[in-house]
């Protein structure tokens, strides 16, 4: 599943955001910053705990920088 973000610099690091989901991480690198939204997005898809999505389900289509 593909989901919009977008990423920004800041002085603290970066942010990315999914305003779909209404998530929005911060990380010290672009990279950091994505792959803990990543999580996150995967994290608020999961229904229950005996659930899981797998790492390749979510895709980022990311905007900015």
């Amino acid at each position: 599943m593909k989901f919009n973000v977008t990423l920004e610099s800041g002085e603290d690091g970066y942010t990315a955001a999914c305003p779909d989901m209404g998530l929005s991480v911060s990380g010290l690198s672009p990279t950091n910053a994505l792959d803990a939204l990543k999580e996150e997005i995967r994290y608020n898809l999961e229904y229950c705990p005996c659930t899981s999505v797998g790492d390749d389900y979510v895709e980022l289509s990311v905007s900015g920088l």
